[in-house]
C-alpha cells in the first residue's frame, strides 16, 4: 500500500502542465513562465488592473488567439504556436507594449513606457 501511495505522490509533478502566467496591472505587466516550451501553449492571463483589456497572441506577423479579460477576472487559453519564431502578447485596448513570452525566465516584470 505504501509502495503505491509513493509512486502516485512522485508521479502527479509529471503530469503538471507548464503554462505561462501573465498579470495585467495598470502599469506593469508581469509573467511567470515555465521552464520549457512546446508548440502547444497554455496561459493565464489575469486582469488586476481597473479597465477590461483586449489583447492577442502572435507570432511571425500571425495572430494566434484574440482574448477579452475583463476587470478583476482571470481567462485561461490554449493555442498552437503555427507562426514561425517567439510568440508575443500584444494588449491592444488600452495599448500597452508588447511582451515577448521567453521559455526559462522564472518571472520577469515589463514596466510602462512613457
Amino acid at each position: 500500500m505504501k509502495y503505491v501511495f509513493f509512486t502516485i505522490l512522485f508521479s502527479l509533478p509529471a503530469l503538471a502542465v507548464e503554462a505561462f502566467k501573465i498579470e495585467l496591472h495598470d502599469r506593469k505587466i508581469r509573467i511567470e513562465a515555465p521552464r520549457t516550451v512546446s508548440a502547444q501553449y497554455a496561459v493565464i492571463v489575469e486582469n488586476l488592473s481597473l479597465n477590461d483589456v483586449v489583447g492577442k497572441f502572435h507570432s511571425g506577423g500571425k495572430d494566434l488567439k484574440f482574448i477579452n479579460v475583463k476587470a478583476g477576472l482571470t481567462r485561461t487559453v490554449e493555442f498552437r504556436n503555427t507562426g514561425k519564431g517567439a510568440v508575443s502578447f500584444q494588449p491592444l485596448s488600452p495599448a500597452f507594449q508588447e511582451v515577448e513570452l521567453t521559455a526559462g525566465k522564472k518571472t520577469y516584470e515589463i514596466p510602462s513606457q512613457p
